[in-house]
């Protein structure tokens, strides 16, 4: 959809869209209006004009397509930027340290292999072990396991209850890992008796 031939619906479709805080100033439908260039009484007042009109422009359907369209294309944008993500950074940091190894530059590879380690966040940028790993190999009990489980998954602080649970679902887990250790070991056994 190209942009709307009215230049005060299309402004204020893109202020919708993209904000427009000045100041400090709350972002509001209404001063999205004004900003578009009309004008109106009691700008920013909860129930002003702005915000009046702002209301009944929004409902018109060429204006709604137009935000969504907006919208999408934003996101699209969002969307390409994540696509240099960490795997292709890392990529590029593994072929910087083959680089550096080829020429047997020590302080070179240093810095390649150093950047994989932070991108891959098993160090932070100051060399220090990542603070944010959670480290299973420190809990004390089944009650401590279940809730750096639930931690690993952004619970941050679970309740007794979550725990509980977590170590429930965490021994399920446990015999379904070894009922396949089992049948393993019985199909070896079986191989050898051939």
């Amino acid at each position: 959809m190209p942009p709307l031939d009215n230049i005060k619906w299309e402004r204020f479709c893109q202020n919708i869209v993209h904000g427009v805080a000045k100041h400090g100033q709350k972002f509001t439908q209404g001063r999205a209006y004004i900003t578009a260039g009309y004008n109106a009484k009691d700008v920013g007042k909860d129930g002003g004009s702005a915000e009046a009109c702002a209301s009944r422009l929004l409902k018109r359907a060429k204006v709604e397509d137009r935000i969504a369209e907006l919208l999408h294309d934003a996101q699209q944008r969002v969307t390409q930027k994540r696509r240099y993500d960490i795997e292709t950074i890392s990529e590029r940091m593994a072929l910087a340290s083959r680089i550096a190894e080829e020429d047997r530059n020590p302080s070179a590879l240093y810095g390649a292999e150093k950047a994989i380690a932070e991108v891959r966040g098993i160090i932070v940028k100051n060399g220090n072990p990542n603070p944010n790993k959670i480290d299973f190999n420190s809990a004390q009990s089944l009650q401590e396991i279940g809730r750096k489980l639930l931690q690993s998954v952004g619970f941050s602080e679970p309740d007794d209850v979550s725990v509980a649970r977590a170590v429930e679902l965490n021994d399920t887990f446990i015999d379904g890992l070894q009922q396949i250790y089992q049948d393993a070991q019985g199909l070896t056994l079986e191989q050898d008796d051939d």
